[in-house]
């Protein structure tokens, strides 16, 4: 049994988002799933990653019992899905589940209203995930050229040493007086995206 995979991973997670009208049945049917803490914990669980019932169990903290009668409710609502399988240690096969939507959205509106909606968070979903990832490429761009004079020639002049730790010390001490450029660039880029945001939602969608 040791030779079988601890899980099979979701092939791939869904990126569009569900959007339900509050005086729809599928809301209905979202709030009675969602009613207890408990299947709203379960639901956090598995959108922060996929996860077995055990591993639910082990999270959320509650009977394995519970954890299947959540699931089956969360399921039928469309909020969950079966993505994949998991084998225990004994190498019982097990379901994973994985979010059915990459969010869920509620809103209260005109039906045209809702199709505008669907547009608008599946095109802001992925700018701001497009936001993180520059962040993180900036941050460790920004690392290696404060660090490069280091790795460089060692045979560099006392002067031409000098001039690099001065830069360095110079850079560490604007980052210091202030905000981290890192923050900046995030809390600038997410000013843009608001703006952009806002104008798909009064003029493009």
């Amino acid at each position: 049994m040791g030779l079988l995979p601890r899980r099979a991973e979701p092939a791939e997670r869904p990126n569009t988002a569900k959007v339900l009208d509050v005086s729809g049945e599928e809301a209905s049917a979202t709030f009675d799933a969602l009613g207890s803490e408990t299947a709203r914990r379960i639901m956090a669980a598995v959108y922060e990653q996929p996860r077995t019932p055990v591993e639910i169990h082990e999270e959320v903290g509650t009977s394995l019992q519970n954890v299947h009668y959540h699931l089956d409710k969360l399921e039928e609502a469309d909020l969950l899905k079966p993505a994949g399988v998991g084998y225990s240690e004994k190498g019982n096969e097990m379901t994973v589940y994985a979010p059915a939507s990459e969010a869920v959205v509620l809103f209260a509106g005109e039906e045209r209203e809702r199709s505008r909606l669907e547009r608008l968070v599946g095109r802001v979903l992925g700018l701001y995930f497009l936001l993180a990832i520059a962040t993180v490429v900036f941050y460790y761009v920004r690392r290696w050229f404060l660090t490069e004079p280091a790795r460089g020639d060692t045979s560099l002049s006392t002067e031409q040493t000098g001039a690099a730790v001065e830069r360095v010390g110079d850079a560490a001490a604007t980052g210091g007086a202030g905000l981290d450029p890192t923050v900046v660039f995030f809390l600038g880029g997410l000013v843009a995206l608001c703006g952009v945001t806002l104008y798909w939602y009064l003029v493009e969608v």
